[in-house]
């Protein structure tokens, strides 16, 4: 099983980052190395929106865009364009991160791709799994299938990996925006799910509110200092790094100093 480089650093992951600030839309790596200049025109965690309406998204204080809602129940998330205010729905920004998956697998294969499998969340919703349908259709994907992501989390890792007929497993499966978890058999080479369950609104982000909030705190009781807007989404990317260190070491300590 191959993987695709996403960037021309080689990069296999996509950071879910889209910036609106240039007419060419961007996507992954390069929005969050450049957030904390053009955090107006950044839209994260689009998939804890998605197919869901406003009165049942807890809201992100770290947002840097707003949300609004039509009376027909359409959600736009508001920002700041290259061409001033603009509006764009969830399935807008989630259709430019498939299409930029498109474009970079095309590129890899040397061909034009039609076919997609595309993960969800075991917690989504009907109306969820309908918007990112409609978002895969925007990248231009043809035929779609989604995929439950603890069912696919179990074929990436059971693929090289003899299992025992007649197994029941239980796979906890901790993502960035959200938690899934699923107790399945395999029974004559087979996945048979026995039950599944999780919380699109649980992830690795909610461990960086905790640490953003806890440096807030202790640089405005012990400092008296107040974070400014380039400062704020700074300190958000250096919790995410302290996060991602300590899920594989025991320690991390490092000295950060913005002046901005």
């Amino acid at each position: 099983m191959n993987t695709v480089p996403l960037d021309n650093t080689g990069e296999r992951l996509l950071p879910s980052f889209v910036s609106f600030d240039e007419k060419n839309v961007k996507c992954g790596k390069i929005v969050v190395n450049r957030l904390r200049n053009h955090s107006k025109s950044t839209i994260f965690d689009s998939k804890r929106i998605i197919g869901r309406q406003l009165g049942d998204i807890e809201i992100d204080s770290f947002w840097p865009f707003g949300l609004s809602e039509t009376k027909g129940g359409k959600m736009y998330l508001e920002i700041e364009g290259f061409d001033g205010k603009r509006k764009v729905t969830p399935e807008d920004v989630a259709s430019e991160l498939l299409k930029h998956l498109k474009k970079k697998a095309e590129e890899f294969q040397g061909k034009k791709l039609t076919k997609t499998v595309i993960t969800v969340p075991a917690a989504f919703s009907d109306a969820q799994k309908d918007a990112t349908m409609e978002a895969a259709k925007l990248a231009g994907w043809d035929d779609i299938v989604l995929l439950p992501e603890p069912i696919a989390a179990a074929f990436a890792y059971f693929n090289d990996r003899p299992i025992p007929n007649s197994s029941t497993i239980l796979l906890f499966d901790l993502g960035g925006g959200t938690l899934d978890v699923c107790i399945f058999k395999i029974q004559s080479n087979k996945i048979q799910i026995i039950s599944n369950t999780g919380d699109s609104s649980l992830g690795g982000r909610n461990f960086d509110t905790v640490l953003i909030s806890y440096f807030k705190n202790a640089l405005f009781s012990n400092n008296g200092i107040l974070l400014t807007e380039i400062q704020k989404y700074s300190l958000m990317l250096k919790c995410q790094e302290f996060k991602e260190t300590l899920s594989i070491l025991a320690d991390c300590r490092q000295v950060y100093y913005d002046h901005h």
